[in-house]
């Protein structure tokens, strides 16, 4: 597992470039409240349980109204390099997502693009019980074909607030102008779809969201089983990326406890295997990243490979 001395971890996202791992990070000194003044760090590995801790990227400015607070992000190829898209603003009322260049993974400059805002319906600026500002965040980038997409977590207008949560979709050809689109197909899951994750798998796709306990609608957490730690990661099919999606059964990923309760999950293919990875949070023990948790493709998409007994 991934631990940084000292500090709390936050949400982390991936990317695989000739069979090693980079994972991409929040950080931030014990000392400091959680979702207030992130940094991004960045590590790599070859197994996902060894990790070589890297240079930091990007810090958050308190005094800077325009980057009080860095969030998650994610990365992809782009031409003869990479793209990191992430959130800035994340504790204001006005956040915002930015990008950044890298032509090794390893060193990353902004670029000179325009942010993207809450672009308005129909996405709502109403302010969410997890922090309590709007919901426009957690940028997820996927390429498909010719295009760039970036799925976000936010909320919809005019939509009940405990079942306002969905998944804002855009499109680019050029990072430059974005077309705004309807949000993706979904059932009704709550009100914070978190850290968004898409994957094309057997000719569909699977989107991962994760939502804790009071980010549940009543209808959707009646489904869940009692037993299990609520707060974890879900995912849903479709045929179509724009869906509609479906949930089969609960939707867990992990059909049981993992250790830590790992959240904010992304799924990782590395060297012919998936894994999952997440961030677990303990005020006592320190945070982690959690050792890989192998999943198999099954009829319901990917999921835990159940435990020998």
């Amino acid at each position: 597992m991934f631990e940084k001395k000292g500090c709390h971890l936050g949400d982390c996202w991936f990317v695989v470039h000739e069979d090693r791992a980079h994972m991409y990070y929040l950080y931030c000194p014990v000392e400091v409240e959680r979702h207030s003044c992130w940094s991004i760090g960045h590590a790599s590995s070859i197994d996902l349980k060894q990790w070589e801790d890297h240079a930091a990227l990007f810090h958050s400015d308190p005094d800077d109204p325009s980057c009080s607070c860095l969030s998650t992000g994610s990365v992809i190829p782009w031409g003869d390099g990479w793209v990191m898209a992430f959130l800035a603003n994340h504790n204001q009322t006005d956040p915002r997502v930015i990008f950044a260049a890298s032509s090794d993974l390893h060193h990353w400059e902004l670029m000179e693009l325009p942010d993207l805002h809450i672009p308005g319906p129909p996405y709502s600026r109403r302010p969410g019980k997890a922090f309590g500002n709007p919901r426009w965040r957690d940028p997820c980038l996927f390429v498909e074909g010719e295009e760039v997409l970036l799925l976000m977590t936010a909320a919809q207008e005019h939509a009940d607030p405990e079942t306002d949560g969905v998944i804002a979709l855009l499109r680019s050809r050029d990072l430059t102008q974005w077309q705004l689109c309807p949000p993706l197909m979904l059932p009704e899951l709550g009100q914070d779809l978190e850290c968004p994750k898409l994957v094309a798998l057997d000719g569909g796709y699977q989107l991962w969201v994760s939502l804790f306990d009071v980010l549940q609608c009543e209808s959707f957490a009646a489904h869940q089983p009692q037993e299990l730690n609520p707060n974890t990661v879900f995912a849903l099919s479709a045929s179509r990326l724009e869906g509609p999606y479906r949930l089969s059964g609960s939707g867990r990923v992990l059909i049981e406890d993992t250790p830590g309760w790992p959240y904010a999950c992304s799924p990782v293919f590395l060297q012919g295997n998936w894994y999952l990875l997440g961030t677990c949070w303990s005020d006592r023990n320190g945070d982690h990243i959690c050792d890989p948790v192998p999943l198999s493709i099954t009829d319901e998409g990917l999921r835990q490979v159940q435990a020998l007994p």
